[in-house]
């Protein structure tokens, strides 16, 4: 299979390679091991809850190890992870179960009560908790060391496979659940890797929420793809961050502006010894000249500032160090800005940013007009404007909404 078993590969090849620094419960697994306990969680999947290709999955947890076995353990029988942000009311999660119409749903303890809360309201037919408790439904403890680390039968898996669906609410109607297929994440992978130049010997801190696309594709998933390393935590905790740093050698690590003006402001900034770090990221909104200049300064490091969408990459730029710029597009990405009309509008003008390649997610769930909608001539609608200069680097300006909205305003 081609699609869907990047672990179960390495683990052959690359046993002792570790893979995964289990923080949270102080554990490194190597990619032997890893690829043994994603075979564990698949026949866990298939022969305990009669789990097989296209069923959904749904997840509400904290980040931690099972979520990120469960994930490429659902990938490796062509099912479908569903995560759901635990930041929701109780009543929001019936949307988006009764939309994604998941098989199971797996949860944490943290989340135990929210999901006894909303069992019997929908049609779901398994329960089960990544802790020792069994209160809401089985607990994978209790059946984990009887799983067989055999890999379970190989399934026909191509690129326009769906492999997760994450809800975006955007900013009009009810939340969309966002189709990224095995092929989109193949090729948000390659582009990382390429553009960024990702190697085997990196290291990144997992801290972002596994119900973002940013949790996933910015560097969980093109490290696991070059046979990289993960350091996992819970979430974002500066002095922790900064620890992690400097014990595990960390290569390269993404954040938004405000977590790294929280790594500034820690009183471990100081003494933290950054020289092994290769470059930063910094996504989600533009990042300030001041955090730039004490990086560069204090700790040679350079901050690139990339652009993405749930629906497109994350990861479509790379930053060559012009001030204000995202850069150039990724190596298999096509950008162009256009006008209202859909007319490419020449540099140094504003417009809509389109992004084109195999980077782009498969639509939106049992949503199809709002598929339409956003696609044009095969190329993806982002809402963002922005304008590319006469060197070709892109820059982001605002969202098309702000824009007409200020506009119109006067």
């Amino acid at each position: 299979m081609i699609y869907g078993d990047w672990i179960g590969r390495w683990g052959r090849s690359f046993p002792e390679k570790e893979a995964l620094v289990d923080v949270i419960d102080a554990r490194r697994y190597t990619y032997g091991e890893l690829a043994d306990d994603v075979h564990r969680m698949a026949d866990f999947l298939r022969t305990g809850l009669d789990i097989t290709q296209g069923d959904r999955v749904a997840v509400l947890s904290f980040n931690r190890a099972e979520y990120i076995k469960l994930f490429l353990a659902s990938s490796r029988l062509g099912a479908i992870l569903v995560p759901l942000n635990f930041r929701l009311a109780p009543a929001e999660f019936i949307y988006y179960l009764e939309d994604a119409a998941p098989k199971a749903i797996f949860f944490d303890q943290d989340h135990q009560d929210r999901v006894g809360g909303f069992k019997g309201q929908i049609e779901l037919k398994h329960y089960v908790c990544f802790d020792d408790n069994d209160t809401v439904g089985q607990a994978l403890p209790k059946v984990w060391s009887v799983l067989s680390t055999e890999p379970p039968p190989e399934v026909e898996i191509g690129p326009d496979t769906p492999q997760l669906i994450i809800y975006t609410s955007g900013t009009t109607g009810l939340p969309k659940g966002v189709i990224l297929t095995h092929g989109m994440l193949t090729w948000n992978a390659i582009n990382t890797n390429l553009g960024w130049d990702l190697r085997s010997e990196d290291k990144t801190i997992l801290h972002a929420a596994l119900f973002y696309t940013a949790g996933w594709n910015v560097f969980t998933l093109p490290l696991f793809y070059s046979r990289g390393i993960n350091i996992l935590i819970k979430s974002f905790d500066a002095d922790l961050i900064l620890d992690l740093v400097e014990r595990e050698g960390v290569t390269v690590f993404f954040g938004v502006p405000t977590m790294f003006q929280m790594l500034m402001d820690s009183a471990k900034f100081a003494s933290t010894d950054f020289s092994r770090v290769r470059f930063m990221v910094s996504g989600g909104a533009p990042l300030g000249q001041d955090i730039l200049e004490t990086f560069k300064t204090q700790k040679s490091i350079r901050i690139w500032e990339g652009y993405g969408l749930t629906e497109a990459g994350p990861n479509n730029f790379i930053a060559n160090g012009k001030l204000g710029t995202v850069g150039h597009p990724m190596p298999h990405v096509d950008v162009k800005i256009v006008d209202p009309d859909g007319n490419e509008v020449p540099a140094g003008e504003e417009g809509e940013i389109l992004l084109r390649g195999p980077h782009i997610c498969a639509g939106y769930w049992h949503k199809p007009e709002e598929t339409a909608k956003a696609f044009s001539g095969g190329w993806f609608k982002t809402g963002d404007f922005g304008r590319v200069d006469s060197d070709g680097h892109f820059s982001i300006v605002g969202r098309l909404k702000d824009m007409i909205t200020r506009s119109q305003m006067g």
